[in-house]
């Protein structure tokens, strides 16, 4: 059963690459009882002996398991591989990536016990919360005061649920940045789906997905390769919020001290709170999802979290090459832009003149220091059309273009708030979008001769000028579409980005940015088979991936985020800085309904 279980080789297939990963036989291997012991499936990597340890990524591409008696240790798997290559004159060497067995436990630590305690005492909370919430709905309607009911609905899995789920508008007509925020979302979630796909599952056609003419190289595929603006528009949107908002709050409290102290406090709580949480579950019972033939890669998950969570909740892990949480680098960025913000948004509204040369020297200079750096390592090795990861592209200074483009969209929209449409004409109108949307189209597919797999090499000038100006073009070519579609210049674009289903969805677009990447490793780690890579095999992996961390993210926003936001308000109230919660009584949506069936 153990030999059934081990991978065969040939395979079918060998020309278009199965000969990389060689999976085996899981869950058989695991099933395997000799009386004295089980059976244990280890997975090896692979590389060439003649490179040395900076080939040590080869070890992720080359993938074979093998099933030994669960008294064997990891390090007993490796030499025995290593010997078996020796004996066959294969000039290849293996490490252990990782080994199960059926019989391995996880043993609960105090960490794990803490985080149990708060699961179970917040679970007790929203239990009590919703079913005093939904006595007041259904059953007694007066039987609570306003204030005790607005301090239990704020944790009310019902009261939560109908909140996430409510596509009322407010006033302001900004309903277009919820589409812009949950597509640019969805199609982050699409770019990792495909970079895990490569590097993750166990393949079986790999060298035909990289050939010329495959799959990877066809021009509509380098929107999934070039996938990088769709950062930079959370970048972009965020600011524009923040400055509009902001801009407002100064014309209403004049920016003393407490407006500008609640603006670091609320915005560190608003987005820490979600964020430690999903992080303390990573640091403790994530381990026990690590389940399948590659469930080490959740593992290490957990152990980059471990180590480094404390660089997360200061917003420094962009510096610190932090492995938790790698996505999460976007948050960094954010939050050491947020904190120059004010420099920016206070002289815009006290100082206007100032403020915007004040943007245009930071503009250039934002501009410079990509253009310097792509001229310095443009060509070199690890140089990526964004430049390279860990020395710009997670980086301030490499990020700061749509950010302050952002800023200076939300003073234009505060400016002329009182202007509800653009005066221009038909003709013009269509001038403008044709130019934003050929900007746009430029900024994704203007590299798409330069494919991953096309062989193709940039010159340094290429690789210069769309450093130093990609993220600029598409800052502005997503500003006119948002602005057009505020100021009533959108017309059926605006219908869509505005369509109400997008409110809720928009609202754990946060969330599924924090935890996507783990439902992709999870995702991946569990398949026990080689895939054969095709266009449709991907759409369904992206369905799913979108699917599962929608729902996920669903039930953490009404668990964590929404609770976690009510205690924030509840500490305001208390102190004085803030209003205490509202009851929400329900009374006038049911009258609403009857008279609605009356006059049907």
């Amino acid at each position: 059963q153990m030999f059934d279980a081990d991978p065969k080789f040939p395979e079918t297939g060998l020309m278009e690459g199965n000969f990389l990963h060689f999976p085996g036989a899981f869950d058989e291997c695991l099933k395997v009882d000799s009386g004295s012991f089980r059976g244990k499936y280890c997975l090896m990597g692979l590389k060439p002996a003649s490179i040395g340890q900076p080939g040590a990524d080869l070890y992720n591409f080359f993938k074979l398991a093998t099933c030994i008696p669960s008294t064997c240790t990891n390090d007993d798997a490796m030499f025995g591989m290593n010997t078996f290559l020796a004996e066959v004159s294969l000039p290849l060497v293996s490490v252990t990536k990782g080994c199960q067995a059926e019989e391995d436990e996880v043993e609960l630590n105090t960490g794990d016990w803490a985080m149990i305690a708060f699961l179970v005492t917040i679970g007790m909370v929203i239990l009590v919360s919703t079913l005093i919430d939904m006595y007041q709905r259904f059953v007694e309607k007066d039987r609570f005061t306003d204030k005790y009911l607005g301090i239990v609905q704020g944790f009310s899995a019902y009261h939560n649920t109908r909140k996430l789920f409510d596509t009322k508008t407010s006033s302001e007509n900004f309903g277009c940045i919820n589409g812009i925020r949950f597509i640019s979302m969805t199609w982050v979630l699409i770019g990792h789906t495909f970079m895990t796909l490569l590097g993750g599952p166990f393949m079986k056609n790999i060298l035909s997905m990289f050939q010329p003419d495959g799959p990877v190289s066809t021009f509509a595929m380098t929107v999934i390769w070039n996938a990088m603006d769709s950062v930079d528009t959370f970048f972009l949107i965020g600011a524009i919020l923040l400055s509009y908002l902001t801009l407002k709050e100064l014309d209403k409290s004049g920016g003393g001290a407490k407006m500008w102290v609640m603006f670091y406090v609320h915005r560190y709580i608003r987005l820490t709170g979600v964020y430690l949480v999903i992080i303390l579950l990573h640091t403790t019972l994530l381990k026990y999802l690590a389940y399948g033939p590659q469930g080490f890669d959740l593992s290490s998950v957990f152990l980059g979290c471990q180590q480094y969570w404390w660089t997360n909740i200061l917003y420094i892990n962009n510096f610190w090459n932090s492995e938790c949480l790698g996505q999460t680098w976007y948050m960094a960025v954010d939050m050491q832009f947020f904190i120059f913000s004010p420099v920016i948004i206070y002289n815009l509204w006290k100082r206007p003149k100032a403020g915007l040369f004040l943007s245009g020297c930071l503009m250039l200079l934002a501009t410079i220091i990509p253009l310097a750096l792509s001229w310095d390592l443009g060509l070199e090795p690890g140089w990526d059309w964004d430049g390279q990861f860990d020395d710009v592209y997670v980086k301030p200074w490499g990020r700061f273009q749509p950010y302050l483009f952002g800023l200076l969209v939300g003073y234009y929209l505060h400016k002329s708030k009182d202007q509800p449409t653009l005066h221009l004409n038909l003709l013009m109108n269509l001038i403008l979008w044709i130019v934003a949307v050929v900007i746009g189209l430029a900024c994704i597919y203007g590299i798409a001769q330069y494919s991953p797999v096309s062989g193709n090499v940039p010159s340094l000038a290429e690789v210069v000028i769309y450093n130093g100006f990609n993220r600029l073009g598409w800052s502005c070519a997503v500003s006119w579409v948002i602005i057009a579609c505020i100021k009533k210049k959108g017309g059926p674009i605006n219908e869509f980005l505005s369509w109400s289903g997008f409110i809720p969805l928009a609202r754990i677009s946060y969330v599924m940015y924090l935890i996507h990447m783990t439902v992709l490793v999870w995702h991946n780690s569990v398949l026990r088979d080689s895939l054969g890579y095709g266009t449709e095999v991907f759409i369904f992996f992206v369905l799913e991936n979108i699917l599962l961390t929608a729902a996920l993210s669903v039930v953490l926003v009404i668990i964590f985020e929404m609770p976690i936001l009510h205690v924030e308000k509840l500490c305001f109230g208390l102190l004085g800085v803030g209003g205490m919660p509202k009851a929400k009584r329900y009374k006038k949506a049911e009258e609403k309904e009857r008279k609605k069936i009356a006059i049907n």
